[in-house]
């Protein structure tokens, strides 16, 4: 089942990703993941983004005391529990909460070293692990309150733009998003008295916005959050990730005189592992150009012997371009290339016309 970098452990059988699909033998490349390293940061300011995969168990699960013990455990689950089916497991982890995993039970495992500090973490941590990071700003956007309250959501001025970050993880599970009504009547008020230009940023796009589960009260969804953003011009672009891909979209009217470019990014765990500069400019007419360059990490395609950062970059960029789960005769929902988006999603410019 699990690619065994290392070469076929004694008694075992090869496995797939190297009998069937040509993974390599990269002796020490475990040792390598576990060594220390400094890392050389950034040069401006970063903010962060709460997304689903922070927050939950697989993206998916609110953890709970049972999953918190088999986390830190001597146990490594490696198959289901002989009472399920796989479609009951994956009946119950939908992208639509509630979701659960199964109870251990008789499923087969392996021994794993305990561990206390692998527990995960609950939304106030998150806002505090930030405070603690020595880049700036300090919290990155979090402050003392976010970790006392648990709201993962905030806004800060970058240039002439006000930068709004909200939290689109549904708390309750799913691995869709969504908002609280509170999140959501504070968005609109952050816009509502904007004198600047406004971009959102959140993990989920809003075409994911769907997960409107909880066990009591209203989580607000995609439709009613375009219709209140298409209330307010000063609105320009919305920033996301989740769906690991480059993709554009025009939110609003055909006639733009109110409406938003979304821009959706990416990931640096799956192909292509880009990242993407985003330069906002406005002429003397008032028109607003959003320029858009995807750019690649540093390491190239050749890995050696693995033992640097670039080297584990390198085989990892390798591997995200290799991994057979993404092949469509194995059953995989998207084309190989289709995170990579077309040619016009990636390096260009989009163009607003004047608002007020």
């Amino acid at each position: 089942k699990y690619w065994h970098p290392h070469g076929t452990p004694e008694g075992k059988e090869d496995d797939d990703a190297r009998a069937k699909y040509g993974f390599p033998i990269i002796p020490g490349l475990l040792d390598s993941c576990r060594k220390t390293f400094k890392s050389t940061g950034l040069n401006f300011p970063w903010f962060a983004v709460h997304g689903n995969h922070d927050a939950l168990l697989q993206g998916t699960v609110t953890p709970d005391e049972n999953s918190q013990e088999s986390i830190v455990g001597d146990k490594r689950f490696i198959g289901l529990p002989s009472s399920l089916t796989l479609k009951q497991t994956l009946q119950a982890f939908d992208e639509v909460g509630p979701a659960s995993l199964p109870r251990a039970q008789d499923a087969p495992f392996e021994i794993v070293t305990a561990d206390l500090t692998r527990r995960a973490l609950e939304r106030g941590e998150y806002a505090a692990k930030h405070l603690n990071s020595p880049g700036l700003p300090k919290g990155h956007g979090f402050t003392e309150e976010h970790a006392q309250k648990k709201h993962m959501y905030y806004s800060t001025n970058v240039g002439k733009v006000k930068l709004i970050v909200i939290d689109s993880v549904n708390e309750f599970g799913g691995w869709q998003g969504s908002l609280d009504i509170t999140q959501f009547n504070w968005l609109e008020n952050e816009i509502k008295n904007s004198d600047r230009l406004v971009v959102l940023a959140s993990h989920h796009p809003l075409s994911k916005m769907f997960n409107g589960y909880a066990p009591t009260g209203k989580r607000v969804c995609v439709d009613e959050i375009t219709e209140m953003l298409l209330k307010y011009p000063r609105v320009i672009a919305w920033l996301a990730g989740h769906e690991h891909r480059h993709h554009i979209a025009w939110i609003g009217p055909e006639i733009e005189e109110r409406g938003f470019w979304q821009i959706e990014t990416a990931s640096h765990a799956d192909w292509p592992q880009q990242s993407r500069a985003v330069e906002i400019v406005q002429s003397h007419s008032g028109e607003i150009f959003i320029a858009l360059t995807v750019i690649d990490h540093a390491a190239g395609p050749i890995y050696g012997a693995v033992q640097t950062p670039l080297d584990l970059a390198a085989l990892s960029r390798v591997i995200s371009a290799n991994v057979w789960q993404k092949r469509e005769s194995l059953g995989a929902k998207h084309p190989a290339d289709w995170a990579k988006g077309e040619a016009h999603e990636r390096n260009t410019v989009l163009r607003l016309d004047p608002r007020t």
